[in-house]
């Protein structure tokens, strides 16, 4: 079984993508200038304040997501470590159920296709429970980073008055982002900073 390192990443990209998106939109749409110098922009027809955070950017330098990250990649790692330890031993009874073959009664021969085919069983068996286990953790996951990101924002914009914070990543429905409207350093900086409190 391999629950590779790109499902993984896909998969928190997603939905770090979609939480901030969602955590994010809203506000006052009163204009105003953030602490280190963005200029915040208002759409000329609506009087909106916009201002996006690369998502890229923010999983490479937030110190939960690389975290969160490090302790699946060691959970992947023994899943698969533990998945590959059984499928060698049921390889090894197959390979030997074989060499011997010729040498079994016609029960010898059934009993030991039936033995196989139960450690097959249950090797899948434990594949789908393994694969479900690690879909479980990603969602334990998801929803914490889901509550750090919420209650950042919530405080973040109360200053800010952002009528939209939107999600920019490579390949996004976004194409281009004016830097005068990334306010992504002053995100990552502050959601470190109040991650660094918590401690």
């Amino acid at each position: 079984m391999k629950i590779g390192l790109i499902v993984w990443n896909v998969l928190l990209t997603a939905g770090l993508g979609y939480l901030i998106y969602t955590g994010m939109k809203g506000g006052t749409g009163k204009p105003a200038s953030s602490a280190t110098g963005n200029t915040v922009v208002q759409d000329s027809t609506a009087g909106a304040a916009i201002a996006f955070v690369n998502i890229d950017s923010l999983e490479k330098r937030y110190d939960l997501f690389s975290r969160k990250k490090k302790e699946m990649e060691q959970k992947q790692k023994s899943s698969e470590d533990l998945f590959n330890r059984k499928m060698d031993e049921f390889q090894n009874d197959y390979a030997n159920a074989q060499q011997t073959a010729s040498t079994m009664t016609q029960s010898q021969l059934e009993e030991t296709s039936q033995k196989l085919q139960q450690k097959q069983m249950e090797l899948q068996q434990l594949q789908d429970k393994l694969q479900n286990d690690f879909q479980k953790q990603l969602e334990v996951i998801n929803m914490e980073l889901q509550d750090s990101l919420n209650s950042f924002i919530e405080d973040f914009n109360a200053d800010k008055h952002y009528a939209y914070i939107l999600s920019y990543t490579l390949g996004g429905s976004i194409l281009y982002g004016a830097p005068a409207l990334d306010i992504t350093n002053e995100v990552v900086e502050e959601m470190n900073s109040r991650l660094k409190k918590e401690k």
